[in-house]
């Protein structure tokens, strides 16, 4: 991959957009606000236009960067009903609106997920949305003369592959955002504990999730290499009541896990406060923590680092990563760029 088309995206949402240094906008390529919310078969972005005096002032950090509107969400309900062929038109119509008004650059859809709910006909409602979508941004990169981008946020389950055309909709996206965190598929539903966001697959563990496996899996349904971009994450997830066994790696647990502490508080308080001891998963290339009761999974400036020379070893777009706000401390960002775009 040629460094000059390498991705750096950073997902942030609207109220965080003041966290974004001029030193970060100079290094990122892509800015994807988050969310453009579904509305009444509409989006909505209120958010954004209260946070316009950010766009603007990012935007002069570096005119160069590429700010796009992410639509949807984790959760987030409403595409199903809005991209029914009665109401498709008028909701592309609002997305392309808000574009055109704060002269942004593009559309991330981030349906979260198509046919989750059981209705099947979502699958062909998401490839109709692509494409619509790419009309839309050609019409308007013609009238402004400059490049409309077209990306997705998809999900690193067997079950999104079932429920979408990927390979369909790829050849009208610039790339896809992978969204290689939270992708225990299996061990979700299993309560065991094991990393979210892992690189490759751990040896001796309930499952085989990983980036690795995952961007293989996108590859062998015919998604070329350079239009997956690999996501990391700023969070964590936490299990409590986990066994003193083997540091808290591979136990079942009794309850599911929650978010854990932001990259910031894990820097401040988790890895320096004498309470956790931090471990490294060498064979998946990911660290965690564990006091004896809680284990927590993320992502640290080592885990960036090899998915950085993951990237550049395998040809992949780029990283992607969520959220900003979620690291104040800048290390997890400079781990990125740096070891991305090292000479």
């Amino acid at each position: 991959m040629d460094k000059k088309n390498l991705v750096f995206a950073a997902y942030c949402v609207s109220s965080a957009l003041q966290d974004v240094t001029r030193l970060q906008a100079e290094r990122l390529t892509h800015l994807n606000i988050a969310f453009g919310v579904v509305e009444n078969n509409l989006i909505n972005a209120d958010s954004f236009y209260e946070n316009r005096y950010y766009i603007d002032q990012i935007r002069s950090y570096n005119p160069n960067l590429q700010i796009l509107i992410s639509t949807g969400g984790g959760g987030a309900m409403g595409h199903g009903e809005a991209t029914k062929p009665e109401n498709l038109e008028a909701f592309v119509k609002s997305t392309m609106d808000i574009v055109r008004d704060l002269e942004l650059d593009g559309i991330d859809c981030d349906w979260e997920f198509p046919c989750n709910t059981g209705h099947m006909e979502e699958k062909e409602q998401h490839v109709q949305l692509m494409y619509a979508y790419r009309r839309e941004l050609d019409k308007y990169e013609k009238e402004r003369g400059k490049k409309c981008w077209l990306t997705i946020a998809a999900a690193a389950w067997d079950k999104y592959l079932k429920n979408t055309d990927v390979k369909k909709v790829a050849e009208v996206l610039d790339f896809i955002n992978l969204m290689t965190y939270d992708i225990r598929d299996a061990a979700w539903a299993e309560n065991y504990t094991g990393h979210h966001t892992n690189l490759y697959s751990p040896k001796n563990c309930f499952y085989p999730d990983s980036i690795d496996l995952c961007v293989e899996k996108y590859h062998d349904i015919g998604i070329p290499y350079d239009k997956i971009v690999i996501g990391a994450a700023f969070y964590s997830h936490r299990w409590n009541g986990v066994p003193d066994v083997n540091h808290g790696m591979n136990q079942k647990v009794d309850v599911p896990c929650i978010y854990g502490p932001s990259y910031t508080a894990i820097y401040h308080i988790y890895e320096n406060g004498g309470e956790y001891v931090k471990y490294w998963d060498d064979d998946a290339k990911a660290p965690w923590l564990f006091n004896g009761d809680s284990f927590i999974t993320y992502d640290d400036p080592m885990s960036m680092k090899y998915k950085a020379e993951y990237v550049l070893k395998k040809g992949v777009r780029g990283i992607m990563y969520w959220e900003h706000s979620y690291d104040k401390t800048g290390l997890l960002f400079d781990a990125i760029y740096d070891n991305l775009f090292k000479d």
